[in-house]
C-alpha cells in the first residue's frame, strides 16, 4: 500500500494516500478493539459461570464424607479456569483418607468439566 501510495503521490494523485491512510487507521483501531474484547475476561479476573459452579457443586455433593464447602474461588487462565476451595470432612478421618477424598474430587472435577483445567482443594477437619 505504501509503495502504491508513494507512486501515486509522485504523479500528484493525493486522494489515494488519504484513503490508504484512513483504511490502515481503521484496521489498527479494529484490531485494538478485538484484542481488548478477547482479553477482557482474563484482565478482569472474571469468575466461572453460575452453571459451571453448580456443576462443581453437583460433583461435590456425590461425596457423602464432605460435610461443608468454603472459600470457592476461580481464576481465569487463558480460556479455562483454575478453582480453589476448602472442604470440611470428619475430624476423625485419617490424614491419608481425607486427602484421598480431596485428590479424587480434584481429578473428577478436572475430568468432568472442560472449562476447568486445575482444581486445588484444601481439607479441614470439622
Amino acid at each position: 500500500m505504501t509503495l502504491i501510495s508513494s507512486i501515486l503521490l509522485s504523479k500528484n494523485i493525493r486522494f489515494v494516500d488519504i484513503i490508504f491512510g484512513s483504511a490502515i487507521s481503521i484496521w489498527i483501531t479494529y484490531q485494538a478493539i478485538m484484542l481488548y474484547i478477547e482479553s477482557y475476561d482474563v484482565l478482569m479476573d472474571k469468575s466461572i459461570s453460575k452453571e459451571t459452579k453448580n456443576n462443581v457443586y453437583d460433583i461435590i455433593n456425590k461425596y457423602s464424607k464432605i460435610k461443608k464447602v468454603n472459600h470457592f474461588n476461580s481464576t481465569p487462565v487463558g480460556y479455562r479456569y483454575q478453582i480453589t476451595l476448602t472442604i470440611y470432612v470428619d475430624g476423625n478421618l485419617s490424614t491419608f483418607k481425607s486427602h484421598e477424598i480431596a485428590n479424587n474430587l480434584e481429578k473428577e472435577i478436572v475430568n468432568s468439566i472442560d472449562e476447568i483445567y486445575l482444581a486445588v482443594i484444601h481439607v479441614n477437619p470439622i
